[in-house]
């Protein structure tokens, strides 16, 4: 693997597997070598590729307790993967096993004061991990759901900064696009939101 970045939350709902897809699609549009692990026993990514007669990239269910150690075995030398991952908050084991060996583990959080709340019990779950890696990943916060023109988004990324997250910089805005995703043949497009992240994904790993 050239890179591997997990999208994680202790809670559903959060935008992980919407997040996960597109940025799939946006790595591969990209001209990368891509491979999506579902690693959530719900199966939404692979019910969502089944859905549009499969995406243009591998996807492979891995929602069992050594997925971690599995990723390797999808991936050739030069393969980027996106690890979509269940709450943590129920499927703790999948989920420590896949943030033992990701190089970017990015957490998707609402600009809202519960969610924002919460990071710091997925905090402690880190903190657990990083005690057992071999090597420190790129942890960060992806600001997700952002509603435009609205303080919430800058307060959020205050408040998630001042707590000593890295918060990146491209930001998934609240669009029927995104809202609406699930089940749809993503359109990703250059300067798009999504295209962005990829992008700094890509810079962070010297691969851009």
């Amino acid at each position: 693997m050239q890179l591997s970045i997990a999208l994680a939350n202790l809670k559903p709902g959060t935008g992980k597997t919407t997040t996960a897809v597109l940025l799939a699609y946006a790595l591969h549009r990209r001209g990368h070598d891509v491979a999506l692990a579902d690693c959530d026993p719900a199966g939404s990514a692979l019910a969502w590729s089944d859905a549009v007669d499969g995406f243009p990239f591998a996807v492979y269910g891995l929602a069992v307790k050594d997925a971690g150690k599995r990723l390797a075995g999808i991936a050739g030398p030069k393969t980027l993967v996106v690890c979509d991952l269940p709450q943590a908050e129920d499927h703790g084991v999948i989920v420590r096993s896949v943030l033992r060996r990701v190089d970017e583990i990015t957490i998707p959080v609402a600009p809202s004061t519960i969610e924002i709340e919460r990071t710091s019990a997925i905090g402690d779950l880190l903190d657990e991990v990083a005690e057992v890696r071999e090597s420190s990943a790129r942890v960060s916060v992806l600001l997700n759901r952002v509603v435009g023109g609205a303080r919430s988004g800058t307060d959020a990324r205050q408040a998630l900064t001042e707590l000593g997250y890295d918060v990146l910089a491209p930001q998934i805005p609240r669009r029927e696009v995104y809202a609406l995703a699930y089940g749809m043949t993503p359109d990703i497009r250059g300067g798009d939101p999504i295209d962005l992240l990829a992008e700094l994904y890509l810079t962070r790993a010297g691969l851009a």
